[in-house]
């Protein structure tokens, strides 16, 4: 927390954006023993999934698809014909259900909660519908659909201007110091999450915004 921060100076939070991995999900046990799988060869997995994540971040700001990258990267890799296995292992996806219950009480009382995270269109598709964030969230704030990536100071503007709220009156929270940098860079409220203390930490966090559920 930087030295100049100053909680009793903090303006009334109506909106909290949520990253999504490392914050309220996390890969699912079976992700890697699946990637190694699909690699064919467990030594070349760690090579697999460079390629794979080479060729997803352009499609986190929308630029090109993901299905189509991903098939040339297995086309390279001579396993062509696992594009739909590939596309499950991306979305191997554990859900903390106590951090959404937290989440679910803050909107009840009356709080605007968002989802603020970089995914290509599949993933987000499949997080909104079969993870039921569509339901959970007031809004769903996907890179690949606002043309913009974390850090970019951009992707947190264009989040504001829909929300049509001031960047005080905003909490961000998120997993990776770059990205919490980025947003209070841009005005707003801005905390590191460590998934691993959970939704009491999440709780304290809340508590030091003097936000109730």
């Amino acid at each position: 927390m930087p030295s100049s921060y100053n909680l009793s100076k903090v303006a009334a939070i109506s909106a909290i954006l949520f990253v999504a991995d490392g914050v309220i999900q996390v890969p699912s046990a079976a992700w890697r023993p699946a990637l190694l799988a699909l690699a064919q060869d467990a030594k070349h997995a760690d090579e697999l999934l460079a390629d794979i994540f080479a060729v997803e971040k352009p499609c986190l700001t929308g630029e090109q698809d993901f299905e189509t990258e991903l098939a040339d990267v297995l086309l390279r890799w001579n396993c062509a014909r696992n594009v739909k296995q590939a596309l499950r292992i991306w979305t191997m996806i554990d859900k903390d259900d106590q951090i959404l219950n937290v989440i679910e009480r803050l909107r009840a009382r009356g709080t605007h909660v968002a989802l603020a995270t970089n995914q290509q269109a599949h993933r987000a598709g499949f997080m909104s519908e079969a993870l039921g964030y569509a339901k959970l969230f007031d809004d769903l704030f996907y890179s690949c659909e606002l043309g913009y990536a974390k850090p970019d100071p951009k992707y947190f503007q264009v989040m504001l201007d829909r929300l049509g709220l001031a960047g005080e009156n905003v909490l961000f929270i998120d997993d990776h110091q770059s990205n919490v940098s980025a947003a209070m860079s841009a005005g707003l409220h801005a905390r590191v999450f460590n998934q691993n203390c959970g939704a009491v930490e999440l709780l304290g966090l809340l508590q030091e915004y003097h936000l109730r559920i």
